[in-house]
């Protein structure tokens, strides 16, 4: 069976998802929605620069959500990060119309049931009235965390302990961005807005909600631990100039507690530079998870694209639209209702060529 998609933006992430749908088996892409005017009215091959493939771009939403595609596979701008409310009745509309939804928006929405009743409520109700189902992935919140440790759960026993890691190197991404988020080049820790109080719990708590219910057991509490490392000298990267004495790595834990006691840990370690963090004992950027029980279980994911021009972040970029990508199916065939990782039956990549 063939199911039809349509891309719902096509920014970096978009257009990796849209050209592992063209190159998918069991896909078919049939429609974009674009927020660009300069985009409207050009062949979708052509935007993703690919070669055309029939059909165009197009602006209008009523139109794409009249049309008859099995799923919307939704990637719009990050308005999450300031108001997810902005974009929030948009995705409800979608599934409403009848098309099942996979999802890079609001990263939170990996496990709604964890963000609050009111927004796993709606989600839920607009799935029930259109028929449709709703999937949210990604890396981390995603397949990097959630997704490796339940994996890591599988063979496990006795479990103790849950602890998942992000190594990321920052250090080629261009443009003020990435260096204002996390302080990089900052002297105080209170120009990271990352490490304001709340942030990385409010991002990283329903990672923690999700692998915990994978388990059958329910966090008692959120608590956020961090630490933040100096550069020994002056240096220069894409993203801004890094003087002596100022931040170049952040370190952050959020924990969720059972009983008063840590069970599910997520760490993050974001750097400039390898040597700025040496004890992490990682090759380059990726993920890890350390199970500790019976058996002590740990699985690392190490990405990289050798062939693109910059490796590992085309890499993050490709693996990030396809934790979703591959997912269609499974979700098209699941049953009205919001989704999770803990939920689907397990998918591969009938991504078999490169285009």
């Amino acid at each position: 069976m063939t199911y039809s998609v349509i891309q719902w933006a096509t920014g970096v992430i978009g257009t990796e998802a849209a050209i592992g749908v063209v190159g998918h088996k069991d896909l078919e892409l049939v429609g974009a929605w674009v927020s660009s005017d300069a985009k409207e009215g050009r062949d979708v091959g052509e935007i993703l620069g690919i070669g055309p493939l029939g059909f165009t771009a197009t602006q209008d939403r009523d139109a794409l959500l009249a049309s008859a595609a099995d799923c919307v596979s939704y990637m719009p701008a990050r308005s999450w990060a300031v108001n997810p409310m902005d974009s929030f009745g948009e995705l409800l509309a979608i599934l409403r119309s009848g098309k099942n939804v996979v999802s890079l928006w609001w990263p939170t929405l990996i496990y709604p049931k964890a963000v609050s009743d009111e927004v796993y409520d709606a989600l839920q109700q607009a799935c029930l009235d259109g028929g449709s189902s709703f999937y949210s992935q990604g890396l981390d919140p995603g397949y990097g965390s959630a997704g490796l440790a339940i994996a890591a759960l599988e063979i496990s026993r006795g479990v103790k302990t849950v602890n998942t890691f992000e190594f990321f190197n920052n250090g080629s991404w261009e443009g003020p961005d990435v260096a204002m988020f996390f302080g990089f080049g900052k002297e105080h820790v209170d120009e990271t807005p990352i490490l304001f109080p709340g942030v990385t719990a409010s991002y990283h708590a329903t990672t923690l909600h999700l692998i915990a219910a994978a388990m059958g057991e329910e966090i008692e509490e959120i608590v956020e631990e961090h630490s933040v490392g100096y550069a020994d000298e002056t240096f220069d990267v894409p993203a801004g100039h890094i003087a002596k004495g100022t931040i170049s790595m952040v370190n952050y834990q959020v924990k969720g507690l059972i009983g008063g006691e840590p069970r599910y840990i997520l760490n993050h370690i974001e750097t400039l530079r390898d040597e700025d963090f040496p004890a992490k004992g990682f090759p380059g950027s990726g993920y890890r998870v350390e199970v500790e029980g019976d058996a002590n279980v740990s699985l690392e994911l190490v990405i990289d694209a050798p062939g693109t021009p910059r490796g590992v972040y085309d890499g993050v970029a490709i693996v990030t639209a396809m934790s979703v990508v591959n997912a269609i199916p499974a979700v098209c065939d699941a049953p009205p209702g919001v989704l999770s990782l803990k939920d689907l039956r397990r998918f591969a990549s009938k991504n078999l060529r490169a285009l």
